[in-house]
């Protein structure tokens, strides 16, 4: 309130309208931002594919995991 009593109403308008449409394309954005962060760990992280699952390290398992949780929020 003392904000708006001091004449930066404008501003904060205008700050949380922007902050709002931000929110906006960040959700409908999610699927292309995980299919971008999908396509950056396939060149950065070694495949698994031919491993077998019970004889993985933890830090294996670890990459396995997140491999995972990228690929299922991209498709």
């Amino acid at each position: 309130m003392i904000l708006l009593a001091a004449g930066y109403g404008d501003d904060l308008i205008d700050i949380l309208l922007a902050l709002f449409i931000l929110l906006i394309i960040l959700t409908f954005s999610k699927k292309l931002f995980f299919r971008i962060l999908a396509r950056v760990n396939r060149i950065i992280f070694p495949s698994l594919y031919n491993k077998d699952l019970s004889s993985l390290k933890k830090y294996e398992k670890l990459i396995l995991g997140y491999r995972y949780w990228i690929t299922k929020n991209s498709l």
